[in-house]
């Protein structure tokens, strides 16, 4: 028989199934794992989540799987979609206030919840 060891980071912190989908991040960025990202309305290309903004980015939709470097082109990345993880280990960005982080996946497949 095999051992498989699994890191044990309290990342996951559900029941609820962990999907990812392909997606375009646009170019200028270099984001590490478990970044929420916001979809761009004028290209529909992933970036940063940035509350602040009013191009659409401003809507957590999803979140980087793993580090994806896109600083001199659009790149497509797996993003996860659905899950439910620990929010004191998502990579927020500098600023975001505790109401933003609590609403930031409203509406979303993807749900915020410390570990037990």
């Amino acid at each position: 028989m095999t051992t498989i060891n699994q890191p044990v980071d309290n990342w996951v912190t559900g029941s609820d199934p962990i999907q990812t989908t392909e997606a375009t991040i646009a170019s200028g960025q270099n984001l590490p794992e478990k970044t929420p990202l916001g979809q761009i309305s004028a290209s529909g290309h992933l970036t940063a989540w940035d509350p602040e903004a009013a191009d659409g980015s401003e809507v957590a939709v999803a979140m980087t799987a793993y580090t994806v470097d896109a600083t001199s082109a659009a790149t497509k990345a797996q993003v996860i979609k659905c899950g439910t993880f620990n929010p004191e280990q998502v990579n927020w960005p500098e600023g975001a206030t505790a109401a933003q982080k609590l609403a930031a996946f409203a509406g979303t497949p993807i749900s915020l919840q410390p570990p037990y």
